[in-house]
Formats: C-alpha cells, structure tokens, sequence
C-alpha cells in the first residue's frame, strides 16, 4: 500500500480564462478526516470534482493509493462522492438506493442484503428499508446517501456540502454521527464546507483555501490558534488584524508599535512567536523596523474602564450574536475591532473610553510565512 491514499501533485485549473486552481500539492493519509474550508469560488468544489474525474486538471496528477489515475474515468475510480443534495432515486425504496451499485457489481442476494442491513444499521436506519425517498425526513435522506456511497467500501469517500441544506440543530447532530461513521469504517473523508464550526468540530486537518490556492494546512488548534496568515485568522474564527511595526524580539516575544489616532502616540503590544517564526528570528529573516500583522482572537482581548498598558479605544456598540456578546470598538486607523465574551451584557457603554488588551500568547503574527 502506498504511504499516501490520495495525492494532488500540482493541480492547475482554468475555466475559459480564469484560473480556479493555482497549483495543488496535497497528501492524504488512509483513514483521515479531511476538510477543504473556503468561501465560494475558491476552488474547493473544482478540487472535489477533480478528485472524484469529473474535472480533469490542465495540468497536475492525481494518484490514489499511489497509482496515476488523472486519466481514469469516475466509475474506474475506487471514489464515491455525497452531494448536498441526496441525489436518491426517487422510485426505489430505501434498500433499493443502498443495494444498486452493490447489484450492479453482481453480487450475490444474500451478500447484498447483508451488507445493506449492516449499512442501516450503522446509520442508525433499521427497519426504514420498505420506506420511499419522500417518506424520509432531511437527516434520514442524507443517511440514505451516506449509507449508499459507503456500502461499496471505496477508498475515499467525498462530502460536497452534505448538510448544507440541514437546519441547524440537525445539522449539528449529523456532523456527530459522520464523524462516529469514518471512525468506524475508517474510510478517508473529504468533506467540503464554507462552515468553520463543522471544520473544527470534526475534522483531523483542515485544509483552508483561498483564490485557487492553499492557505494553511494543518489541525483545527493549529489553523486556530495558530494562523499562518491574516486571511485565515479571519475566516476561521473572529480575528482582529493589526498593523504595525516591529521594535525587537525579546525571550521569544515580539513588541510591535501600533498606531491607531494619527495624533496619539504609537503603543506597544506583544506577540508570542511560533517555533517557525523563532527559527526565521535566529535567521535574521524577522528584523526591528519591518512591517508586519497581527492576529488577535475577539475572546482574547480584554477591556479595562481605567487606562494602562494597552489600546485606549472608544466603544461603538454592544450586540449579541451566537451565545456571545460582541463589544465592538472603534480602532481609527486600525478599523473595527470586537471584544467577546459569554453572557448578555455587560457594564461598557457606547462611548466611553477603554483600555483593550491582551496577553503574549494570544498575540499572532500572520503574514510571515
């Protein structure tokens, strides 16, 4: 077996004149969770399709479990794919749907109605096989789907969006039981999502792209806690990016001079450097004087009525949203940073004057890689 299920080797896709995918290089583990993150457009779709040889790349190869099959057509690839859209047939009943592709393998019946009573019985779909498509709720369709394309037991299964079109507290409950399904199957899962919470919740790597390109890969604590770059630090999770200058790197702690009134002082704040971004210091490759970025989770900054060390902002307003309440300040030349933290209220008010603050560790510098 090759040491890698699936391997993109330089994708590069182009639509008319557009270019979708700039140059993929990606390794898959057997048995990983893997989810590609982005907002519409940026090529995880096209990613998927070429996956699955419903696309095939202009340039680039894919290898599953380390046999060339760029040229191969879908049904020659051990791959099945989950759309969003269940993608049943609505005149077969629930066993029908599961048991057609191991029937057109000809399989014989006693083989097939095992594997389809063990299927159901793993979704968690016992006693619905006599039950027609339009019988079924939202979440018991898409347990149909999953149960269909994982029966044939394929290499990789592919998720395109397959709870998109769930509401919230099922879809919630199905990320629980697709993650439950991979661990006991121990299929590799690629799973396509724009949702950061499913990301987090159930994946081994996250695979965050942007504008036909990978921005980071790496765990949900890394591509959490640790962002690469700005554009990640703010599309998983709510992340305020600041703008200054480098002044020196003490014990593995960055002091950066931010601005944020033309008219006031710059202030210093701090930013814990990475492992990578100590070695690039030793280098020489972070020096005083550069420009650079960094990232500031919402949940991290801390507010002070009294001045101290810290940024002396205005509050604009307060507003809840998603169990926790968003202090929004007004950082000039920094734009609109949010302060948050659990419960309703809280005793700032719009207008008055605060110091925000935070400790090294939660200070992040993106950009630099």
């Amino acid at each position: 077996m090759a040491e890698h299920i699936l391997e993109l080797d330089g994708i590069k896709k182009s639509f008319d004149k557009t270019q979708v995918l700039k140059g993929i290089h990606l390794s898959i583990q057997q048995g990983e969770f893997i989810t590609f993150l982005g907002a519409s457009g940026c090529g995880k779709t096209t990613t998927l399709r070429i996956i699955a040889g419903l696309e095939t790349p202009d340039e680039g190869k894919v290898f599953l479990n380390g046999k060339d099959v760029t040229g191969l057509e879908p049904n020659r690839r051990n791959v099945n794919t989950v759309f969003q859209n269940y993608a049943l047939f609505p005149h077969m009943n629930v066993f029908s749907n599961i048991a057609y592709g191991l029937r057109l393998k000809r399989l014989p019946k006693k083989e097939i109605v095992k594997k389809v009573e063990e299927i159901l019985e793993l979704v968690q779909l016992s006693g619905y096989e006599k039950r027609m498509p339009f019988e079924l709720s939202g979440g018991q369709k898409q347990r149909v789907a999953i149960a269909r394309a994982v029966v044939n037991n394929p290499q990789v299964l592919l998720l395109d969006e397959p709870l998109g079109a769930l509401d919230l507290q099922l879809r919630r409950q199905m990320q629980i039981e697709l993650k439950r399904i991979q661990k006991r199957l121990k299929i590799t899962f690629i799973y396509i999502t724009h949702d950061q919470e499913e990301a987090l919740n159930m994946s081994d790597r996250i695979v965050v792209m942007d504008n036909g390109q990978l921005e980071q890969v790496g765990t949900p604590n890394e591509i959490y806690y640790h962002p690469r770059t700005s554009y990640v630090a703010r599309f998983v999770g709510t992340a305020n990016i600041l703008s200054g200058r480098l002044t020196r790197v003490e014990d593995g702690i960055a002091w950066v001079e931010v601005v944020c009134q033309s008219r006031e002082p710059a202030v210093l704040v701090r930013a814990k450097l990475t492992a990578a971004q100590a070695e690039k210091n030793q280098l020489g490759q972070i020096k005083p004087g550069q420009k650079v970025s960094m990232a500031v989770r919402s949940e991290n900054i801390l507010l002070e009525k009294e001045a101290g060390p810290g940024l002396r902002l205005s509050v604009i307003e307060k507003n809840f949203a998603g169990g926790m309440l968003r202090i929004c300040l007004d950082g000039g030349l920094q734009g609109e940073l949010v302060s948050s933290r659990q419960g309703m209220d809280s005793a700032f008010q719009a207008g008055d004057r605060i110091t925000a603050y935070w400790e090294p560790e939660h200070g992040i510098l993106v950009d630099l890689e």
